[in-house]
């Protein structure tokens, strides 16, 4: 679809059938729906965001966000008393999110699986900042007023669903239009990067994805700001990079900001191996040979960025970009497969000495380490053997088994227990039958007899 022609304050229109193409079926008519409402109340409503900007692309999305000039809380809270689903605002910036459950789908008369998760509402307004790379100060506006907060100009485009008058009316007041038929990410004034630093982050990952440049001014602006990514804090830096690792070219977004030295204002020391983008391409072409159930791709993909680095390094920089514990962990766990790649691909070490390394792992570790070891066929078998074998491997006899034997409780039951357990993992004894002629002989060498029987009453 090419974007229709429009000059500032002269807006085009789409037709619905620009919507139902661009949107599909059911959210054209939940839009609709959602017009209706807007305009039985006499609200002034518009489509906004990306959504809109990838319509007019020709880019298929489902993801709706609305703006409104009046209480956007209280006109979702509308919607949700009359199709049901469930309700979450956000005082401070006036937004609000309403999530469609089966029920919704119901009383919407559309099927479930046809429509987004949520939409997004946000009252129209005007943001100040107090300072570089700050949170902005807000206060309600109008719609050309929050269409100037915006990041780019591709953005800063609104649809007018209601009133009933105005509907399919296209305001574009940034030319936002221009720039999406010259495919250009262009701020809409100099402040913009230093007001926001992470709009830096956020270009190159629509230049990335949308093949579209960056003009020579909006560059050195973007350039001017580096030094403020600094001061953005880890929350705020963690949500931009999830979403930079949740597209198809993560790997060329990051490396592309390497090469503007964002990673080093954000966190001196942090830098990413030119062999990312490829390790990224295999995580999402290659899954290891085992089961993973509980795959988590963005997990996964933290560790293939984070475990090139030493591990304290690695620790430092999953605090700066607020990793969760069980991330981090991840990442970790990670640096410590690979820190032990040269000893998993020696055959002279027994499976004995490397299962107990590697089953207290997370298996989203094993899958990163798995892939990151593709050089190493016998290291990669290792991590395999791990998750397939290894670590369903337990040994026929219990402490209490141990006990009968008249064996006093004590150390000795770990260290035998482990013993017999290395000796399933190495294969030396594949039956119980095996493992209890094991159990024997250890037993009559007097490696784990009690060390002094009278000292032991003593005591």
């Amino acid at each position: 679809m090419t974007p229709p022609d429009s000059t500032n304050n002269k807006p085009g229109y789409l037709e619905r059938s620009a919507l139902v193409c661009g949107l599909g079926e059911g959210p054209a008519r939940l839009t609709e729906l959602v017009a209706k409402q807007a305009q039985d109340q006499g609200q002034t409503l518009y489509l906004v965001g990306g959504v809109l900007r990838d319509l007019l692309l020709g880019r298929g999305s489902a993801d709706l966000d609305f703006v409104i000039e009046s209480d956007a809380s209280a006109f979702a809270r509308s919607l949700q008393k009359r199709y049901g689903g469930e309700l979450r605002a956000h005082k401070p910036f006036g937004t609000a999110k309403w999530s469609l459950t089966a029920e919704s789908a119901n009383k919407l008369g559309l099927p479930q699986h046809d429509l987004p998760q949520h939409i997004d509402f946000a009252r129209a307004r005007n943001e100040s900042y107090a300072q570089p790379a700050a949170l902005p100060l807000t206060r309600p506006g109008r719609i050309e007023h929050d269409m100037q907060r915006r990041d780019f100009s591709i953005n800063a485009l609104a649809l007018c669903l209601s009133p009933k008058a105005r509907y399919g009316q296209l305001l574009d007041a940034c030319s936002g239009l221009p720039d999406l038929r010259n495919r250009h990410i262009r701020v809409l004034h100099e402040r913009s990067f230093s007001d926001d630093p992470t709009r830096i982050l956020r270009a190159m990952r629509f230049a990335t994805r949308m093949n579209f440049e960056i003009p020579a001014q909006t560059a050195g602006w973007l350039r001017l700001a580096l030094p403020l990514l600094g001061r953005v804090s880890g929350a705020r830096l963690h949500n931009e990079m999830q979403l930079i690792l949740a597209e198809e070219a993560a790997g060329e977004i990051l490396l592309r900001l390497q090469n503007l030295g964002a990673w080093q204002a954000i966190q001196p020391g942090f830098h990413l191996p030119k062999r990312l983008a490829s390790d990224l391409k295999r995580a999402s072409q290659q899954a290891p040979p085992w089961r993973t159930d509980d795959h988590d791709a963005l997990a996964l993909r933290w560790c293939l960025l984070l475990a090139g680095s030493e591990e304290p390094v690695a620790r430092s920089i999953a605090k700066r970009f607020d990793l969760s514990r069980r991330q981090t962990d991840n990442v970790i766990a990670t640096c410590r497969i690979l820190a032990i790649a040269a000893e998993l691909a020696d055959p002279k070490r027994r499976p004995s000495e490397i299962a107990p390394r590697l089953e207290t792992l997370p298996p989203t570790a094993l899958h990163a380490g798995w892939l990151l070891l593709h050089n190493s066929p016998a290291a990669q078998e290792r991590l395999r053997m791990t998750m397939q074998r290894w670590r369903t491997l337990h040994p026929c006899t219990n402490g209490h088994d141990l006990r009968a034997l008249g064996l006093p409780p004590g150390p000795r039951y770990k260290q035998i227990l482990e013993r017999l357990r290395g000796a399933w993992i190495d294969g030396d004894v594949r039956s119980c039958a095996a493992e209890q002629a094991l159990l024997q002989q250890l037993l009559a060498s007097g490696e784990f007899a009690p060390a002094d029987q009278a000292g032991a009453r003593l005591l």
